[in-house]
């Protein structure tokens, strides 16, 4: 049985294993980013004229420098905020697939870009009159501070993405080793139409499991559940939420999603148990008002061998699953506070988003 004392050795645990993952990735993500980065910004100081030039023919010329551009501005602008400037919601069709903007679109990112240039990183821009060897000096300064700063804001978003996707297939590996197969559509029904969702049990397979799939059957918010499993023949079904944290104040806002996911499937049509996958720094209190009053059964990535015995056999750390009579030794007062704080959206929950909602590329 999981036992309060027995936490604490989880989470330091489940904290090392997030610490080594964060470095392993960010690392060789930086790296990787770096050379594209350099090439793009090595085009648009051709095209520009080390960025003396920045037009509207360029721009429609060579629309992906744009991405270059919005960081060699003071203040770096996001895809977002640029796009609303020209009356579109980003401008990352530009950046990522080149589509050329129009005319008019251009000639105003020309305007914006003219006017919001960083002249102290761009020195020469301003006519200051420097020698050969301090012209190539701030050059070369200037273009690895703006692949910095790119490189710095790239790997915090591609981090997002592939810690997410890192852990949702060690829940996939783990259960294709009991084994499970995977489903990559959702299964037609007698009458042959896909839905777009899981509508009814008979969408997963017995025995198999899906990945990214939207829960129908009269869900009211219709929320994706990161993995969906049916691991026997019985009419029941098991939703995985994966949720890895870095920042020990976002434990709030991910087990209160968590939950809430948990209070619309309750509300559906369909036989769903919840079920949390966690890895990082998340909060003792809240993870046992989570398990014990909410009722989901909570995991650790690093030990997903507890899952799948979950799955297979009914048993929770060892024993049969009643989570009413786990953590014995947590008081009332302990629990309602972890529990109110789940209930809650906090300022200071949200406030912990903030590196998540950052990171555009």
């Amino acid at each position: 049985m999981l036992t309060r004392k027995q936490l604490p050795a989880e989470m330091a645990t489940s904290e090392e294993h997030e610490e080594r993952t964060y470095k392993e990735l960010t690392q060789s993500l930086f790296l990787a980013i770096q050379e594209p980065l350099r090439q793009l910004y090595d085009v648009a100081a051709e095209v520009t004229g080390l960025f003396a030039s920045i037009t509207s023919d360029v721009l429609r010329g060579k629309p992906r420098i744009i991405k270059t551009l919005r960081y060699c501005l003071a203040p770096v602008i996001s895809q977002m905020r640029l796009g609303q400037l020209i009356g579109i919601n980003t401008t990352e069709a530009f950046e990522e697939q080149g589509v050329a903007p129009t005319p008019y679109q251009a000639g105003r990112l020309a305007e914006w870009f003219h006017d919001h240039l960083d002249r102290e990183r761009f020195r020469w821009l301003d006519g200051e009159t420097m020698s050969d060897p301090e012209a190539r000096l701030a050059e070369t300064y200037a273009r690895l501070w703006t692949v910095s700063l790119q490189s710095n804001q790239n790997t915090t978003t591609q981090y997002r993405n592939q810690r997410k996707e890192r852990q949702e297939q060690a829940i996939a590996d783990a259960l294709l080793g009991i084994p499970l197969t995977f489903q990559a559509a959702i299964a037609a029904s007698a009458t042959g139409i896909r839905h777009g969702g899981i509508n009814d049990v008979a969408d997963i397979l017995p025995r198999y499991f899906a990945r990214e799939k939207k829960i129908l059957g009269g869900s009211q918010k219709k929320q994706k559940a990161d993995v969906v499993v049916r691991p026997t023949d019985a009419p029941l079904l098991f939703c995985i939420e994966a949720k890895a944290v870095g920042i020990r104040l976002d434990s709030t806002k991910r087990l209160k999603e968590l939950s809430d996911k948990q209070t619309d499937w309750h509300g559906s049509s369909l036989p769903i148990t919840t079920i949390g996958v966690v890895a990082g720094m998340f909060s003792v209190a809240e993870l046992v008002a989570t398990i014990k009053l909410r009722g989901i059964p909570i995991f650790f990535e690093h030990d997903l061998g507890k899952l799948t015995e979950f799955l297979t056999q009914g048993t929770y750390f060892g024993s049969g699953w009643d989570h009413l009579a786990l953590f014995p030794d947590t008081s009332a007062d302990e629990l309602q506070m972890g529990l109110k704080k789940l209930q809650t959206s906090t300022a200071v929950a949200k406030a912990a988003d903030l590196e998540a909602s950052s990171g555009e590329e």
